[in-house]
């Protein structure tokens, strides 16, 4: 089996195997996340909540109103800054990424394991046609400035595989994950269209930060099939909202190591709400609304999930 259509196959069986996001304690405790159960009836929603681009701290249960296929459901808690995390670094290295940008994205790996705490964990990998496993999750160390050393800049670039891919991995018990990627946002040779790209990241649980490199918004997402109808403005910015991520995008003289920093300060600066669905259908896709009493305020979340 070719490692595209292995991407694919995975990306395919995650839409089949999804279970309830989030699963959580049947009496969720804030402090201790990391007792779970095999069957879960609470859903974990992580929200961010801002105000002129700072975070807003000190918000309780009451201050949130989550509606679960339009029916309003009870807060039974919340938690912020408290879950470890898992950051995914995703990184294209195709033929449009050049040795200059490889050695800024170095430093930038290493600035970012600076910033995880000591419960937090780093895979990272980049991709062109192919995906390239440069290291697996585990606790903040040193820079795996080998890998990098023999990364070539080439070929062409499999975005919307590979994503799908990072989101269909079985969430960690207890912990929150977040996908960092860093591309020109182009796919040039992806088997996953948008579309599938989408409905993994419904029925997913990590959050998505894309970072694009210096590129126009509008030209098209993709060089292959219907996808060229598609703009890169559109393709991240839906794939942002699907998942209570963001879409940065940068200038060639920009510090990417600033801004993937500032992409996991954000990330870490969340709330995480957990309830029991009531009044709803059990079974398939759950479509969520966060929003938050207190005016003035930016909220992102995700925008669904799955119920098995």
């Amino acid at each position: 089996m070719t490692s595209r259509t292995w991407m694919l196959a995975l990306a395919t069986a995650a839409l089949t195997t999804m279970t309830l996001h989030g699963a959580v304690p049947q009496s969720p405790a804030p402090q201790d996340q990391r007792s779970f159960r095999s069957t879960a009836d609470v859903v974990t929603v992580e929200v961010s909540v801002r105000r002129d681009k700072r975070a807003v701290v000190g918000l309780a249960a009451a201050d949130f109103e989550v509606l679960d296929n339009g029916v309003a459901q009870q807060i039974e808690t919340l938690s912020y800054e408290r879950l470890p995390i898992d950051v995914t670094v995703a990184l294209d290295v195709s033929a449009s990424v050049t040795g200059a940008v490889l050695d800024q994205l170095r430093r930038s790996v290493h600035q970012l394991q600076a910033d995880l705490g000591p419960r937090d964990r780093l895979k990272l990998v980049a991709f062109n046609m192919r995906v390239l496993r440069l290291l697996d999750f585990r606790a903040p160390g040193p820079a795996n400035d080998a890998a990098f050393a023999s990364l070539p800049a080439a070929g062409s670039s499999a975005i919307f595989d590979t994503l799908a891919v990072a989101l269909s991995g079985a969430p960690a018990s207890g912990r929150r994950h977040l996908i960092i990627v860093f591309t020109d946002g182009k796919d040039s040779a992806s088997i996953s269209p948008p579309d599938v790209l989408f409905d993994v990241a419904r029925r997913s649980t990590p959050t998505v930060a894309v970072v694009l490199a210096a590129t126009i918004p509008d030209q098209p997402a993709s060089t292959l099939g219907p996808a060229p109808f598609v703009t890169i403005r559109d393709v991240y910015d839906r794939l942002a909202r699907e998942t209570g991520g963001v879409v940065v995008s940068t200038r060639t003289d920009e510090d990417l190591g600033g801004t993937f920093r500032s992409v996991l300060s954000d990330f870490r600066a969340s709330y995480v709400l957990y309830f029991a669905p009531r009044g709803v259908e059990t079974g398939g896709v759950h479509t969520l609304d966060v929003k938050v009493k207190e005016r003035g305020v930016d909220v992102r979340s995700r925008r669904s999930y799955v119920w098995r």
